[in-house]
């Protein structure tokens, strides 16, 4: 697999806002720039703990109106790229929520 199909099939303003959202779940210790720059390497690899990335998923499905079933064979998406691929693939996200 390669970043190119990441590229391809995941609009930008998604990875970007995804990349914020991380960021924030990390109380900041990675900038959204670092994340996207990143966006192939596991969250664990880059130093975001099992709290921040579960912090990551409820921000990610109460922004976009999906469940992830942590039990199920896929689990949670272990990268920026891996999560935005997943969000298309998976549950249809094409656009950034609108702001409420």
């Amino acid at each position: 697999m390669t970043d190119n199909r990441t590229a391809m099939t995941v609009p930008a303003e998604l990875r970007t806002a995804l990349a914020a959202l991380a960021s924030e779940a990390c109380d900041g210790e990675l900038s959204a720039a670092e994340l996207l720059a990143a966006g192939g390497t596991p969250f664990v690899l880059l130093g975001v703990g099992s709290l921040a990335q579960l912090r990551l998923l409820d921000a990610v499905e109460s922004t976009y109106g999906v469940f992830f079933d942590l039990t199920g064979p896929i689990g949670f998406p272990d990268g920026l790229d891996a999560l935005a691929e997943n969000l298309v693939a998976e549950h249809g996200v094409t656009l950034t929520a609108d702001a409420g």
